[in-house]
């Protein structure tokens, strides 16, 4: 395990790739908005969204869909939901 400096989360190597591609996805955006401003356009939802908002969306239900999974099939075929999440997000990035 990792020693970095809030000794009160599990800096796992996991954990650490996550919150690195997020963090990365995060700037890929606002440098991609810097270059090729977006604009807000209607999906699937009767709301205007944009990029930003359009990934935050399928962060938060990937998120939701990791804990349910976790709540109904424990810690088994964690890679299925793993897929199911890269769908939802993808998903969500093209139709919301």
């Amino acid at each position: 395990m990792l020693s970095l400096p809030p000794e009160w989360m599990q800096w796992t190597l996991p954990t650490v790739l996550f919150l690195g591609f997020i963090a990365a996805m995060l700037v890929g955006l606002t440098l991609w908005d810097i270059k090729d401003p977006g604009w807000a356009r209607q999906g699937l939802l009767p709301i205007d969204t944009t990029r930003g908002d359009r990934v935050f969306m399928g962060l938060l239900l990937t998120g939701c869909t990791f804990c349910l999974w976790m709540l109904f099939f424990s810690q088994t075929a964690v890679w299925g939901v793993l897929l199911v999440g890269a769908v939802l997000v993808a998903g969500s990035i093209s139709f919301l």
